[in-house]
């Protein structure tokens, strides 16, 4: 469960930064260091970074889909068990 909220965290956080003005700030911060050229070498580490960063958000999103999945599954099977009124009884060891 813990690795559920980490990731939901994770995913929130990346989107809320790359969607604010602060992610603007940083690049506007950037070009003013360099005199509004951008080093093309630093480009490309970004852009190469960038796609990186997407592949992970977007493997972290499959993940949290399917941790949802099981944890959806876990809360039918819970309800069923409740509704027969308990686990069925097993075997005694030998």
């Amino acid at each position: 469960m813990g690795s559920l909220f980490l990731a939901i965290a994770l995913i929130v956080c990346a989107r809320w930064f790359f969607h604010s003005d602060m992610s603007t700030a940083v690049a506007e911060a950037l070009r003013a260091k360099h005199g509004g050229a951008v080093d093309p070498l630093l480009a490309e580490r970004l852009d190469e970074l960038a796609g990186r960063i997407e592949e992970d958000l977007g493997e972290l999103r499959g993940e949290v889909v399917d941790l949802a999945e099981r944890v959806e599954f876990t809360e039918r099977v819970l309800l069923e068990v409740r509704g027969r009124g308990g686990l069925p009884q097993g075997h005694p060891s030998p």
